[in-house]
């Protein structure tokens, strides 16, 4: 049995989509608990694009009918239904009840951001650093590559602090609609002319601020329509604020 998510459930469920191998998906459960699985030939899935995302959208297709979820680990296996009864269901029922208040009524959204044009960006830290323009003017007069290094380094450094700054005038808005908030790491560039990301964050949002949320998002977007292009993913299962390590 391939394992997806826990939810709150008395009754066998089938759901309206295919996991993985194309399998049916269904509940296992136990005393108000289930968890949905699939059937599954496999004792261990890579960590491939295909499978990821075919294990992401089974729970978000099961939260789209309403249900909090406990996302489980990618590539969770178990042997049998007995296993699952035995092994999740019942021996980890304390530690799973105990976890749900994370997540009822609350879903992840999640935001990225990045400059759109890299070269005006430049051309604001030269403007707005002195200190930059000192160096600049040393390297024209004379060339070391030692000189044209720490032109970088203080380049970089301007960058690094105005990401900092915009990131900030972008999240902390954000953060007081959120119950939790983490920041991901960056996807960040070799070539500082491509290093254009700004912030990789995820939300734990109560539902009932999820509309006021959007709207949020979207007027950041039109703001800043000219200069940084966002991403905008949710609702998402909660693996940044949950995830479930199965022994089974």
């Amino acid at each position: 049995k391939y394992l997806y998510c826990i939810i709150k459930e008395k009754a066998p469920r089938k759901f309206n989509i295919l996991g993985q191998e194309e399998k049916e998906v269904y509940t296992i459960n136990e005393d108000g608990l289930a968890i949905a699985v699939s059937d599954t030939p496999k004792e261990e899935y890579s960590f491939i694009k295909e499978h990821l995302t075919g294990h992401q959208k089974v729970i978000e297709e099961i939260m789209k009918e309403g249900y909090d979820v406990l996302p489980v680990r990618f590539g969770t296996i178990a042997k049998s239904e007995e296993d699952v009864k035995e092994k999740v269901l019942k021996s980890e029922r304390k530690r799973l009840l105990e976890t749900f208040p994370i997540v009822e009524g609350r879903v992840e959204l999640g935001l990225r951001a990045f400059w759109k044009d890299m070269s005006s960006i430049f051309q604001e830290i030269v403007k707005e650093d002195p200190e930059i323009q000192r160096a600049k003017r040393e390297v024209q007069k004379n060339p070391l590559q030692l000189k044209v290094a720490s032109v970088g380094e203080l380049v970089q450094k301007s960058l690094d602090l105005k990401r900092e700054k915009e990131a900030s005038k972008i999240l902390s808005p954000l953060k007081k609609l959120a119950v939790d908030f983490k920041e991901r790491k960056l996807l960040r560039s070799r070539d500082v002319m491509k290093d254009s990301m700004i912030l990789s964050s995820a939300f734990l949002v109560s539902k009932e601020n999820e509309i006021e949320f959007d709207k949020r998002v979207r007027a950041f977007s039109e703001e800043y329509d000219k200069r940084i292009r966002f991403i905008y993913m949710g609702p998402i299962p909660p693996f940044n604020f949950v995830e479930l390590h199965l022994e089974v």
